[in-house]
């Protein structure tokens, strides 16, 4: 699974501030301390194909071609779900996150259902500011599989820029018993405990993410300074 930085796995603009602990923690997983990254492949669907060469360019991470060959095939066969659903993700992965909403869209509006296609759409969301959706295609990738962390993590994204704490720490919970790994997971956590004062409990996910990888830097100077206070 190949996932993508920003809102998707640290965006500094998209998280409240926890001063200098914050920092910390942005800057962990911005080096690229984290397990993983945050946007989700295309999975292959059988109802709808592209040719070799789309997919040779997707597979190398050469987007801008990916671009062109994909919309060369959708002036030929524009109702190809599959398709609009990777060039909105080329796009996404250039930054282009109004493109990749719009290419989603399409391709959900034409039945593609494929897990995948709502997280990432959520994703999205996030990178513009339109919580309210992120939130719902979130809950619509967890209706299509509600054992996957990552479903549960992205709406717990969603739910903490929405303010709405006590249900981020629930689906951070749910993350967290389906991967116990999940690092990313642990430490959105215990910033949610550090910013509502739980110190113990930010304490606690930190040193589970450092039995998990005790080279995490990030996790460890905010343990610091927690344990500091």
């Amino acid at each position: 699974m190949v996932l993508r930085d920003s809102f998707r796995a640290i965006h500094k603009g998209h998280i409240r501030a926890l001063g200098i602990l914050g920092c910390l923690i942005a800057l962990c997983l911005g080096a690229g301390c984290a397990k993983k990254d945050m946007v989700k492949e295309p999975v292959p669907v059988p109802r709808w194909t592209c040719d070799r060469e789309a997919d040779a360019a997707m597979k190398r991470h050469d987007y801008q071609e990916a671009i062109r060959l994909h919309q060369k095939i959708l002036e030929n066969e524009p109702d190809n779900a599959l398709a609009l659903y990777h060039l909105g993700y080329a796009y996404g992965q250039t930054g282009d996150y109004e493109r990749e909403v719009f290419f989603y869209e399409r391709a959900a509006a034409l039945g593609f259902n494929e897990g995948n296609i709502f997280f990432n759409l959520g994703m999205a969301y996030g990178e513009l500011g339109r919580i309210d959706e992120a939130v719902e295609s979130f809950q619509k990738a967890l209706t299509l599989d509600p054992e996957s962390a990552e479903n549960h993590f992205g709406l717990a994204l969603a739910y903490q820029r929405s303010i709405k704490d006590d249900l981020a720490e629930e689906e951070f919970l749910k993350a967290i018993e389906l991967d116990p790994a999940h690092v990313e997971a642990r430490l959105y956590l215990s910033m949610l405990y550090a910013d509502r004062g739980e110190m113990q409990k930010a304490a606690q996910q930190l040193r589970d993410i450092l039995e998990i990888d005790p080279s995490n830097t990030g996790a460890r100077e905010f343990l610091k300074r927690i344990e500091g206070e």
